[in-house]
């Protein structure tokens, strides 16, 4: 394969800077006896305000804490009741959900229907700054509360797929069920650090940076899980979260890296659980700025990118290459379309056909330890770049603030960002590439006319050509310079019984103690 002798400098210093961290996580064994368990995440917790973080750590603990309407089975991966019991279409523009009764917040106040009416308008109000989410259900126009139990959703045209942001995979644009009094009389700091949802555990201990834990919710409504609590710590270095697990420090961690599965599978006491839908890697080009507001620049960059090598030498095989940005589990996904060619030479063509006869300087930021392999990745992303005419000159940020940029449009001008496509659907690709979301770096008036007219179809067959036509306007257009789908990997103890069967979401309630 053209090209893949380059990587392998690349691993050989990754395994040098890898070296012998010390181990972050708290001492002593892990899976104390009495349902208690540790686990370690890629990066820290920001926020845990459901209605305005997308971001994935702090959505690892919010989905303990908060739930939505409905649910996902992971199985079948068809909608089931949550804290609503039934829905239905009243009209071609009015959902209506019947909700659960005797459900409370573990603040006391009750959950009905004007909880929901609540959490939806709190979303959609722009000074809540709620991230992708707004973005999501931009469609709704009314929330109307008909008792105490019912609630009808109206959209402002027919929107089929509205059940799929009451439930909680996808990571962005769900909606979570806040308790209104609480939130209204708190600013939005009170709620961020101290979230008050109905869901199987609440809060319990939070040291900012370093972990926090949460403990069994006893008033909970619904079945009893068998994890009792967890301890979640901060572990941004991969190599140190592996060996955390290995000594029994951590029951389990996120993100193992691709070159140590084979050794947790065949080390004592511990495995591997993966999934192939994990995140779908795209490298977003601000088509809205200079540079990429160049369609030339956009398509020099493409070119100059072995994504093949990268997934073949960094990722070992553990993920594909795509070409467009979205799963193949998306039934709306349309192979026929190809990645980039990797053609170096015809990116410094393009260059100097756009004005960079010598040198296109792009100054970015890259955040480190979140995905797998994303340092190497990048590393040999930017040599690949200078080598096809770019210099780029990169800025290490933390995570955190990398994704608030992100969401406020200001971490361009191209950076790694990762998708989880666990609704199933392509309308997920809004959240970036629509111009009204809040983390979009794209201006497409094409893609903005298919995505609405495919969201507002009930017709299947319609709604699968349309988001056809999309991708195939993304794919010519340049705006994704590169994508790829990483496996959903997760080291874990012999202890836990678990398979992450939609991909990057981990919910305690479905993890089995032996």
């Amino acid at each position: 394969m053209k090209g893949s002798n380059r990587f392998v400098a690349f691993l050989a210093a990754a395994a040098l800077t890898a070296g012998t961290a010390a181990c972050s996580v708290e001492d002593g064994s892990a899976g104390s006896g009495n349902g208690n368990i540790k686990i370690a995440l890629s990066a820290g917790v920001d926020m845990l305000d459901p209605q305005r973080s997308a971001s994935g750590p702090d959505l690892a603990v919010m989905n303990q804490i908060y739930e939505t309407l409905l649910d996902m089975d992971p199985k079948t991966h068809e909608l089931k009741p949550k804290l609503a019991t039934a829905w239905k279409l009243v009209n071609d523009t009015t959902w209506r959900f019947e909700l659960r009764q005797g459900v409370k917040f573990t603040n006391g106040e009750p959950f009905n229907a004007e909880a929901v009416k609540y959490s939806i308008e709190r979303i959609l109000d722009p000074k809540t700054t709620s991230s992708v989410s707004a973005s999501q259900i931009s469609s709704i126009a009314e929330v109307k509360v008909v008792d105490e139990h019912t609630v009808d959703i109206v959209t402002k045209y027919p929107n089929p797929v509205l059940p799929l942001r009451m439930q909680p995979n996808g990571g962005t644009g769900r909606v979570y069920i806040v308790p209104p009094k609480y939130f209204s009389e708190s600013d939005f700091a009170t709620v961020a650090d101290k979230p008050v949802g109905t869901g199987p555990y609440k809060l319990d201990v939070w040291n900012k940076g370093q972990s926090i834990s949460v403990s069994e919710n006893p008033e909970y409504w619904g079945e009893k899980p068998a994890v009792k609590g967890a301890t979640y710590s901060f572990v941004p270095e991969a190599k140190t979260r592996v060996d955390a697990l290995r000594a029994g420090e951590v029951d389990l961690t996120e993100r193992i890296p691709v070159e140590e599965a084979q050794n947790v599978d065949a080390a004592d006491g511990v495995h591997v659980a993966s999934s192939p839908n994990g995140l779908v890697h795209t490298v977003l080009l601000d088509m809205r700025k200079p540079p990429f507001d160049n369609p030339k620049v956009r398509e020099a960059f493409a070119h100059a990118i072995d994504v093949r090598g990268i997934v073949d030498e960094l990722l070992k095989g553990h993920g594909r290459v795509l070409g467009s940005p979205m799963s193949p589990a998306v039934k709306q996904h349309d192979d026929s379309i190809q990645p980039y060619d990797y053609d170096p030479e015809k990116s410094k063509q393009l260059l100097r056909e756009a004005g960079y006869p010598d040198k296109l300087t792009i100054e970015t930021k890259i955040s480190e330890g979140r995905y797998p392999a994303d340092k190497q990745i990048y590393e040999a992303m930017n040599q690949q770049l200078n080598q096809a005419g770019f210099e780029i000159k990169p800025q290490k940020v933390e995570w955190a603030r990398m994704i608030n940029q992100m969401t406020s449009r200001s971490a361009g001008p191209f950076y790694i960002i990762g998708w989880d496509f666990g609704e199933e659907d392509a309308s997920k690709m809004d959240s970036f590439i629509h111009s009204s979301a809040t983390s979009s770096i794209a201006n497409l008036p094409e893609y903005d006319e298919l995505s609405k007219r495919a969201n507002q179809t009930t017709d299947e067959a319609a709604n699968r050509q349309l988001w056809q036509q999309a991708q195939k306007v993304i794919h010519d257009n340049y705006v994704v310079g590169a994508v790829w789908q990483a496996d959903a990997m997760y080291g874990l103890r012999d202890g836990l019984e678990w398979t992450p069967e939609l991909g990057e979401g981990i919910f305690l309630k479905d993890i089995k103690l032996k």
